[in-house]
C-alpha cells in the first residue's frame, strides 16, 4: 500500500492541541502505512499550554515541528484569548504554506491531507492552492457542530440576526439537542455579536468547505446529534474519545494523598486551564465544601491580573482567598492545590465525583473512568455540554447549567446550591452514577477493534486514500 503522511495543524489552545495529537498517534498506530507531521503553533503568554507542547517529541512514524513563540506584544489589542489565537494562526499561514509546497519538490511519501483543528480553518485555502483534501478536527462535541452549522444556516439563508436569540421569550428548538434549548445556556461566543460575527461564522462557513469533518465524540453517546445534521453537511466521523495525553506524574502529592482513601470518596473539584474564581465565589465553595462533609481536592487558580486576555496564575498562600481556618479545618479532609494531574485523579479509585467546568475533554474524561460530574460551565460553548450532558444525557448533575465568566451581571452560586450539588454527585447509588459506568464501558468498546470509533476511523482513511 502506498506510503501516506498526513500534516495536523492544531490550535495553540490547550484544550485543543492534545486531542490533536492524540488522533495522529491513533492514525498511525492503526495504519502502518501512515505517518503523521503535527505543526506545533505556541499561544503567547500561556507558560502551562507552551510546557505542555514543548514534551511533545518525534517517535515512530510521528514528527512534530515546533515553531517559535511570539512575541505577545504584537497581539495586545486582541480583546480575548480566542481572538489571540486566531490572530496568531494566521500569522503561520505563510511558513505553512511553504512547509506544504515543500512536500511537493523532494522525494519522500506523499502528503494525503492536512487535518485542522476547529479554529485553523484558514488553512483550508492553503490546501486548496495544492488541490489537497482537508479534514477539520473537531474538539468538542457533535451537538455543538450541530449548532454552529443550524446558527449559519438562521443567517446565512434566513436572514436572522443571531445576537436577538438571546432575548427569544421561548426555548430555542435545535436539531442537534433532543430538548428544546433555554437562550440562557447558549454560549456568549454564539450570541455575542462581535464574537459570531468575526469568528464563529466564518469557521462554520469553512467547515461546509472541507471534505469531512472528524469528531471526538462515538456513535453510542451522541446519536441524536449525529443524526441531525442537513443535507449541505460534510461526512462526519466519530473517533472518540480522544483524551488529551499526559506525563504520568506518579508522584505528585494529591496522586500519593489518594492511596490513602477510601474507594469512591473523594470529590475533585478542577476548572480547566482558563478556570478561576473571585475571592466572593471561592468563600462559597469552601463553606459547602466543609458543609458537605466531603473528602476532596480542589485545584484552585488564582485570577488572572490581565481579566478574560489572561490566563489563570497560581496562589503563593491559599489563606489569602479562603475563609479564616478552612485550611486547618480541612487539614485530614482534603487538597488545596494549583494545578492538578486530571485525568490520572479521575483514573484513581478513591474518586468518586467531579465538580467540572465541562470542558468537553474534561467530560470524555469523566465518561472514560466512570466518574459523574457536577456541572459548573465557565466559558466557552461549556453551559450548553452543562446542559446536554444533564437534560439531554442524564449523566450528570447540576450546580449549574448557565454559569457564564462573560456576564458582567453573573451572579454567585451559593454555597447551599455547590453543596447540593456536591451531595448528589457523590451519592454512590444514584441513576446517574449507574448511567456514566454503563456509558464508560461503551466508550472503551467504541475504540476496540469492531468499534464504531475504530470503523469510523477506517472509512476515513479509505476516504483519503480515493
Amino acid at each position: 500500500m502506498e506510503k501516506l503522511d498526513l500534516f495536523f495543524i492544531p490550535s495553540p489552545l490547550m484544550g485543543h492541541v492534545g486531542q490533536l495529537v492524540e488522533l495522529a498517534r491513533l492514525f498511525v498506530k492503526t495504519f502502518d502505512h501512515i505517518t503523521a507531521t503535527v505543526l506545533v503553533i505556541k499561544l503567547p503568554g500561556d507558560p502551562i499550554g507552551t510546557d505542555y507542547t514543548d514534551s511533545f517529541t518525534d517517535h515512530t512514524r510521528i514528527k512534530f515541528i515546533h515553531f517559535p513563540p511570539m512575541d505577545p506584544g504584537l497581539f495586545q489589542d486582541c480583546p480575548t484569548v480566542g481572538f489571540t489565537a486566531d490572530a496568531v494562526i494566521n500569522s503561520h499561514k505563510p511558513i505553512i504554506r511553504g512547509l506544504v509546497a515543500s512536500q511537493f519538490t523532494g522525494p519522500g511519501h506523499r502528503l494525503g491531507a492536512l487535518v485542522v483543528d476547529m479554529f485553523c480553518t484558514s488553512m483550508i485555502d492553503v490546501a486548496k492552492e495544492f488541490n489537497l483534501p482537508t479534514y477539520v478536527f473537531f474538539p468538542s462535541n457533535a451537538a455543538f457542530l450541530g449548532i454552529m452549522f443550524y446558527f449559519q444556516t438562521l443567517q446565512d439563508e434566513l436572514g436572522q440576526d443571531i445576537s436577538q436569540l438571546s432575548h427569544s421569550a421561548t426555548n430555542l428548538l435545535v436539531p442537534s439537542y433532543a430538548n428544546p434549548v433555554p437562550p440562557s445556556v447558549v454560549p456568549y461566543v454564539l450570541l455575542d455579536r462581535h464574537h459570531w460575527s468575526k469568528r464563529f461564522i466564518h469557521y462554520t462557513r469553512k467547515y461546509r468547505e472541507a471534505n469531512g469533518i472528524i469528531v471526538n465524540t462515538f456513535q453510542e453517546l451522541e446519536h441524536h446529534a449525529l443524526c441531525s445534521y442537513d443535507g449541505n453537511t460534510p461526512p462526519v466521523y466519530t473517533v472518540g474519545p480522544l483524551l488529551k495525553p499526559e506525563k504520568p506524574t506518579p508522584d505528585h502529592e494529591v496522586l500519593q494523598w489518594l492511596k490513602g482513601q477510601p474507594e469512591s470518596s473523594v470529590l475533585l473539584l478542577c476548572f480547566g486551564s482558563r478556570g478561576w474564581f473571585g475571592v466572593d465565589q471561592v468563600g462559597e465553595i469552601a463553606v459547602a465544601i466543609e458543609r458537605s462533609g466531603c473528602r476532596f481536592i480542589w485545584s484552585l487558580r488564582r485570577p488572572p491580573p490581565e481579566g478574560h486576555k489572561g490566563f489563570p496564575k497560581e496562589y503563593a498562600d491559599y489563606n489569602e482567598v479562603l475563609p479564616d481556618g478552612f485550611l486547618e479545618r480541612m487539614a485530614g479532609k482534603g487538597k488545596v492545590v494549583g494545578w492538578v494531574p486530571q485525568a490520572e485523579v479521575l483514573a484513581d479509585v478513591a474518586t468518586g465525583g467531579f465538580v467540572s467546568h465541562c470542558g468537553w475533554n474534561s467530560l470524555l474524561e469523566s465518561i472514560w473512568y466512570g466518574v459523574p460530574v457536577a456541572t459548573w460551565p465557565i466559558y466557552s460553548e461549556q453551559q450548553l455540554d452543562a446542559f446536554q450532558m444533564v437534560k439531554d444525557l442524564g449523566l450528570a448533575v447540576e450546580i449549574s447549567l448557565d454559569y457564564n465568566q462573560m456576564n458582567k451581571d453573573q451572579q454567585l452560586v451559593s454555597a447551599e446550591t455547590i453543596e447540593k450539588g456536591i451531595r448528589e454527585v457523590m451519592d454512590r447509588n444514584s441513576a446517574v452514577r449507574a448511567k456514566v459506568k454503563e456509558m464508560s464501558a461503551k466508550s472503551r468498546m467504541a475504540m476496540e477493534e469492531g468499534g464504531s470509533s475504530l470503523e469510523s476511523l477506517r472509512r476515513l482513511v479509505d476516504d483519503i486514500i480515493m
